[in-house]
């Protein structure tokens, strides 16, 4: 079936959000910076909060999207600003 991997990868992934959100009782990913165009690539900056069950979650996370044909092919999580931007064909 075409299209079947894409769509075992959307339910990993959604299963992998899941049990994080699980985590906390709430959370939240809220931009700190504006969305930068790399091309395919897309990168921008967040603050993941979560509170709930233990210490609460502070951090600051980018995330790099890979897009084709207008939607989110492959995401990347970057503790490090500046590799984040590296990854995505920029310069920090």
């Amino acid at each position: 079936m075409a299209g079947a991997g894409a769509l075992r990868r959307s339910r990993r992934r959604h299963a992998f959000h899941e049990q994080l959100r699980d985590t906390w009782n709430a959370d939240t990913l809220v931009p700190i910076s504006d969305f930068i165009d790399a091309g395919d690539r897309v990168a921008v900056r967040y603050i993941w909060r979560g509170a709930g069950h233990g210490a609460e979650l502070n951090i600051e996370v980018t995330l790099v999207f890979t897009m084709r044909k207008g939607r989110i092919f492959y995401q990347e999580f970057f503790w490090d600003h500046a590799h984040a931007l590296e990854a995505a064909g920029l310069r920090a």
